[in-house]
């Protein structure tokens, strides 16, 4: 069962396990669709009781989780929010790794590019890895996809499904997925060291 936090221990306890994972190919609805909670209403008699429930349901809601998660803007939320919209456990390990792989894929300070981190080619506006997304939201939701739901990279989907592998187990599992035809070279030209941090440009994010 998701633990209810507020959205500041969101941030601060993040392994955060998300009710669900990927289920179609694309949104039926904008990713930032908060969904429903279903409350036994016939034992809410009181607005003391129905404002605490109101604020059980805020506080539980996709939306509010979400924007916990991307609060500081930069690498590291978005790549919270690839794990939410997998349904993986978000821990540091997973979010090194795949900062890791979006500066394999741009360079740092404009890893928001075409709002593209991964230059990956499912529903983009070209249909390839050179597209755009319309928000680095709609880009982490179709991150997620790609890798959950295509039958083309079990070894991350597998990778990023363990709640304890380490950032190397996850980006090997990347470098040898066949994500870049070349295989970042064999592995040497994805680095580890740690990944400087810039803040997206807030109209980047769609919401």
């Amino acid at each position: 069962m998701l633990a209810i936090l507020g959205a500041t221990a969101l941030i601060g306890a993040i392994a955060i396990v998300p009710v669900q994972g990927l289920s179609a190919p694309h949104p039926t609805t904008s990713p930032a669709s908060t969904g429903g909670q279903a409350f036994a209403l016939a034992s809410i008699t009181t607005a003391a009781e129905i404002a605490e429930r109101d604020a059980l349901a805020s506080d539980l809601s996709p939306a509010r989780q979400i924007t916990a998660l991307i609060a500081s803007r930069d690498q590291a939320a978005w790549a919270r929010l690839v794990l939410y919209y997998g349904g993986w456990e978000i821990t540091d390990a997973k979010v090194a790794a795949i900062t890791q792989w979006m500066r394999a894929e741009n360079y740092p300070e404009s890893w928001w590019l075409r709002n593209n981190p991964l230059n990956n080619g499912w529903y983009t506006s070209t249909g390839s890895y050179l597209g755009s997304y319309a928000s680095l939201d709609e880009a982490a939701y179709y991150a997620a996809d790609s890798i959950r739901n295509r039958g083309l990279y079990p070894g991350i989907a597998a990778a990023l499904g363990d709640s304890g592998s380490s950032a190397s187990t996850v980006a090997s599992a990347i470098i040898s997925s066949g994500w870049a035809t070349g295989y970042y070279g064999g592995g040497s030209h994805w680095h580890t060291s740690a990944v400087p941090s810039y803040a997206a440009p807030a109209g980047a994010w769609g919401r």
